[in-house]
Formats: C-alpha cells, structure tokens, sequence
C-alpha cells in the first residue's frame, strides 16, 4: 500500500524523488497495520519523536505524510476512517531566508576563473546561482550544450513545472570560459565526452554533497566572512531582484514557485534592507 501510494505522488502528484523519500521514511515510522492504527498511536509517535528532539518542521512534514497516505488508503476504500486528521504539531517558526549581501557576491565573483578547476568550476556555479536563481538540484541537472551559447535556460523544478530563465551576457561569457577548462580537466583524466555540465574530479556528475562543500571551500577561499551555502544564492537572487524591480509577480515566475505565497517571504527581506537604511541615515533614528 506505501509503494502504491508513493507511486500516486510520482505520477499524479508530480512529487519529486527527494520529496517522495521523505514521505518514505515518515511511514515507515508508523509500526502498526494501517488497518487498526488509531489518532491516539499516532499522536503517541509525534510525542516521543519531540521528546528525542526532533525538529518541528520535521514533526509537521511527518504528520502531514501520514495524513495524505491515511487519506488516500479512505479514498481507495481501504479504511473507513482516517486516523491523522486530528494532529497537531508544535507551531512553526517564521523563519527569513537567507541572503547574501550585493557587494559580497560582487566581491565573490570579480576576476578570471582559478587554474584550479574544482574552484573554477565552484565560481561558475555560484554565479550561475546567483544569476538564474536556480536550485542546485536544477543547476547539476544541465548538461553541456549551454556551453554552446544560449540566451536562455528551459529547467523542469518541482513538482515537473517547467520555466524559462534567461542567460545574461555576464554569465554567458563566463560558460563560454568555462568550457575550456572543463575540456582539458576531462582530457587530463583520459575521461571521454560527458553530457552533464558539472563534474566530480573523477569526471562523473557532480553530487549535491560535493557541491555544497566546493561552494562553501570557494567562498572561505575569496575571503567571505559567512558559511554559503547554494540555496542562499537562490534566495539572494530574489531578494535583490525583488528590491530592483518591485515585481513580485515576475521573482514568482523566475524562482518558479507555484503559489505567489512562497515568493512573498521575499518582501520581508527587502524591509529589513530598507529599515537598515532607515536606521543608518535618518538623523532622529540615530
């Protein structure tokens, strides 16, 4: 019944693996048959994963799995009742995204590509973050062609949407650079023609893992004084877009969010960053 539900949100939901793994794993916490599990079992479990510490966005994605897999065994007529409904989880925390300043990414992508290419391929990365606002799972699922010169990127993200996001000149140049020195890495290796864009030292796709980590090395290695991390790209690319432009509408689109809700979060960052200018330059304020 969980692989038939599972492969419900693959197919008709259009959850992505990640996503649906982790509704995998939620299950597989609930030790009872789904015939004879009870509300009273289920609010037992969430009340013994918080005492060992769990988190409370992972107590609410948790509930909110088992809700939708006990709703879909009553709609198969598996079940009479669903036995879910009825969870509360702690309230979550209204947390900002995180973002990095203007200057600093500037900063961070000024100058000619590194003669190491594991770095090179780290700057190209996180100006391509920066300048398409794509999630890293969207960047490492490119493949070479874009060296060949494009204005635009077509990527498929959550949920199997599909978006155009444009290339600029800046961005377009530095591929185009990049592309060298991705060719005579491969050929120091003895590695044939690979389709994806970045690759491991050994000439494989690169991992999200490893990303990250060349990421973050990347950015202690040109001095910036914070942890990076790819995502923060992302969320600077729509923070300083919406500050630009005013157009929440047209960051929706760009950052591909389904709900206009998920992109409002973004208004909040561009007020601290205008209440930080309030605070710097109004006399009364100081």
């Amino acid at each position: 019944m969980i692989e038939r539900y599972l492969q419900y949100l693959r197919l008709e939901r259009r959850y992505s693996e990640n996503s649906v793994s982790a509704v995998k794993r939620d299950l597989a916490l609930v030790s009872q048959a789904v015939d004879v599990v009870t509300s009273q079992d289920l609010k037992l479990l969430l009340a013994k994963r918080h005492a060992s510490g769990s988190a409370p966005a992972s107590l609410a994605r948790a509930a909110s799995s088992w809700r939708g897999f006990f709703s879909f065994l009553l709609k198969e007529q598996l079940i009479q009742v669903n036995p879910a409904l009825g969870l509360k989880t702690p309230k979550l925390a209204r947390s900002l995204p995180k973002a990095v300043g203007v200057d600093q990414l500037l900063a961070l992508l000024q100058g000619d590509l590194p003669l190491e290419f594991r770095f090179a391929q780290a700057h190209v990365l996180v100006e391509l973050l920066y300048c398409t606002g794509l999630r890293i799972s969207e960047a490492l699922s490119l493949d070479e062609k874009i060296l060949s010169g494009t204005s635009e990127l077509r990527v498929v993200g959550k949920g199997n949407k599909a978006r155009i996001v444009p290339i600029i000149d800046n961005l377009s140049q530095r591929l185009a650079q990049f592309a060298a020195i991705r060719q005579i890495h491969l050929a120091s290796k003895s590695i044939g023609g690979t389709p994806s864009l970045f690759v491991s030292g050994k000439g494989v796709n690169l991992s999200v893992r490893q990303a990250q980590k060349d990421v973050a090395d990347y950015a202690k290695l040109k001095g910036l004084d914070q942890h990076l991390h790819p995502h923060m790209l992302r969320h600077s690319f729509g923070s300083h877009l919406l500050q630009g432009t005013q157009n929440l509408r047209a960051v929706q689109e760009l950052l591909g969010h389904a709900s206009i809700a998920s992109t409002q979060v973004y208004t909040a960052l561009d007020f601290d960053h205008l209440s930080s200018v309030y605070d710097k330059t109004f006399p009364r304020a100081r």
